[in-house]
C-alpha cells in the first residue's frame, strides 16, 4: 500500500461524495470499531483536517449527490464531526458552495447544543444519523464513556422541535444494558420523531476481551426482538446486518411524511413493480424509486394487487425502508461475465453474511444457465479478524486464501473465480496493505473483482 491519507481524503471524495474533516473523537464506546483490531491493521488518523485542507477536498464533491460526513467506509478514521473546532464555518463553507445539496452527518449526538441545532436549521437541508445507543444516561455513560447524557437528549429533543430530520441508531448491548433500555430507547427516539432506527449487531474481533464478547445466537434474538418491537411502534425499525430468506421487496416500514406514506404505503407491503418495471431485489427497488419521478408503484397488500404513485422528484427519497439484500448490477456483470467466457465451472466467493444472498441472487438471475453452467458460492471465513465479525468489507487476502486451500478440489475445477471488490480499495490492497493479485497469483483461472 502505497498511497498517502490525503490521495485516500480525495478518493473518497470524487468517488462516495464523502467528506473526511477530522479523526478526533470525544467519547470512548466499547464497540468502536477503532478498537481490538490486529496490530496489522492500516488505517489513516488525519487529526483535525484545516480548512484549506477541507475547502481543496472540497472541490472533487459533486453537487447532484448526498455529502456524506462522518462515515467510517474506508480507512480514514472517521471522527465526531463536531468535535472539529471550525465546524460551522465547515458547515456555512459547504452550504454557500452547494446550496441545494443534501448533507449527512453522522454524530454521537455529544454535540446537540441547541446552537449548533438551529445552525443546522437556518443552514436547511441537513441531515443526522445519531448514535444514541442508550436513552438513560447512566448507560450511555457506560457504553461511550459520555458523561453529559442530559445534554443528549435535550438536544434530541430539540431536533424534533427544529425540525432537523434524524436517524436513530442503537448498537445492541443486552448483555450490559439489558433488552428493555433497547425498548426504552426506541420509545425514546419514537416519541422524538426520529425517521428510522437501525439496531446493530454489535462486531468484536478475537482480541476483544472476553467479557465484551457473546454468543452469536444473539443475532437470532435481535431479529425476533426487533420484529416485536415493529409490532409495537410506527417507526421503521431495521436489523444491521439482516437476515434474508428471499429478495422481495416487502417494505419493513415507511418513514412519516414521505411521498411513500402519503401515498398510502405500508409496512409489509410488496412492491411488484416500478413504472411496469418488475423488480428483482430490494436494492434495485429502493434505486429505482431514488431515481424516478412521480413513479407508478404495482405492489401486492394481504393478497391483493395495487398500484399508487408517488409524487416525488427524480433523486427525492421515496421513504420506503427495506433491508439490504443485493445490487442487481452486480448480478448482471457476474452473468455477462460467465456468458463471455463460455464459463463451466464457477465459484463465487462470499462473506458469511452474503452467502445465501448471493446463492438467492444466483437463483433469481442466472436460473435459464444453471443447466450447462456449475456455480458454486464459497463462504469466506474472517480468520483474520475472528469474533463476530462476518462481513465482506473487513475480509483480507489471507482469508480467501485459507478459503482457496480450503476448497482445493473445487478451485482446480474452476474456470472462473469471482471475488467482492469490498474488501480491496481502489488500489486493490486489503485493509492489511496486501494486494488482490497474491490471489490472482494463486488460482490458475481467470479471476475478477465484483
Amino acid at each position: 500500500m502505497k498511497y498517502s491519507a490525503k490521495q485516500l481524503i480525495i478518493l473518497s471524495a470524487q468517488e462516495r461524495n464523502i467528506l473526511p474533516i477530522t479523526s478526533a473523537c470525544n467519547l470512548n464506546c466499547l464497540f468502536c470499531s477503532h478498537q481490538f483490531n490486529p496490530d496489522e491493521v492500516k488505517v489513516f488518523n488525519i487529526g483535525h483536517q484545516s480548512i484549506e485542507e477541507i475547502k481543496e477536498t472540497t472541490k472533487f464533491l459533486t453537487p447532484n449527490r448526498k455529502i456524506v460526513i462522518g462515515e467510517s467506509v474506508t480507512r480514514i478514521i472517521e471522527g465526531e464531526p463536531f468535535a472539529h473546532p471550525r465546524i460551522k464555518e465547515i458547515l456555512t463553507y459547504l452550504r454557500n458552495c452547494f446550496p441545494e445539496t443534501m448533507i449527512q452527518i453522522t454524530t454521537n449526538g455529544s454535540y446537540l447544543t441547541e446552537k449548533n441545532i438551529k445552525l443546522l436549521s437556518d443552514l436547511g437541508l441537513f441531515e443526522l444519523n445519531l448514535s444514541l445507543n442508550s436513552a438513560q444516561p447512566e448507560l450511555r455513560k457506560r457504553l461511550m464513556g459520555d458523561n453529559e447524557g442530559d445534554e443528549v437528549l435535550n438536544g434530541i429533543r430539540d431536533l424534533a422541535k427544529y425540525q432537523v430530520p434524524y436517524h436513530g441508531s442503537i448498537v445492541a448491548m443486552p448483555m450490559i444494558s439489558g433488552w428493555d433500555d433497547i425498548e426504552e430507547t426506541v420509545r425514546f427516539l419514537d416519541q422524538n420523531k426520529a425517521r428510522t432506527i437501525r439496531i446493530f449487531l454489535p462486531g468484536y474481533t478475537k482480541l476483544t476481551p472476553s467479557k465484551l464478547q457473546f454468543n452469536l445466537d444473539l443475532w437470532e434474538r435481535l431479529i425476533v426482538f426487533t420484529e416485536e418491537l415493529n409490532n409495537k411502534y410506527q417507526i421503521p425499525i431495521i436489523v444491521e446486518p439482516p437476515s434474508i430468506d428471499n429478495l422481495e421487496a416487502i417494505l419493513q416500514g415507511v418513514i412519516n411524511d414521505s411521498p411513500a406514506e402519503i401515498a398510502g404505503l405500508q409496512k409489509n407491503d410488496n412492491i411488484l413493480e416500478v413504472n411496469q418495471q418488475p423488480v428483482v431485489t430490494r436494492v434495485e427497488t429502493f434505486n429505482l424509486l431514488l431515481n424516478a419521478e412521480s413513479p407508478l408503484v404495482r405492489y401486492e397488500r394481504s393478497d391483493k394487487i395495487k398500484e399508487v404513485q408517488l409524487h416525488k422528484q427524480s433523486g427525492e427519497r421515496s421513504g420506503i425502508v427495506l433491508d439490504y439484500d443485493i445490487s442487481l448490477e452486480r448480478l448482471k456483470k457476474i452473468r455477462k461475465r460467465i456468458i463471455a467466457n463460455s464459463t463451466r465451472e464457477v465459484l463465487i466467493f462470499t462473506s458469511t453474511f452474503g452467502n445465501k444472498v448471493v446463492e438467492l441472487g444466483i437463483k433469481e438471475v442466472m436460473s435459464d444457465l444453471l443447466d450447462d453452467v456449475k456455480i458454486k458460492v464459497i463462504a469466506v471465513k474472517n480468520n483474520f479478524f475472528g469474533g463476530s465479525i462476518m462481513a465482506a468489507g473487513l475480509l483480507v487476502v489471507d482469508d480467501f486464501l485459507d478459503a482457496i486451500y480450503e476448497y482445493q478440489n473445487e478451485i482446480l475445477e474452476a474456470d472462473l473465480v469471482f471475488i467482492p471488490d469490498t474488501p480491496f480499495d481502489s488500489w486493490g490492497y486489503d485493509l492489511v496493505g496486501k494486494s488482490y493479485e497474491v490471489i490472482k497469483n494463486e488460482l490458475d483461472c481467470g479471476v475478477v473483482l465484483v
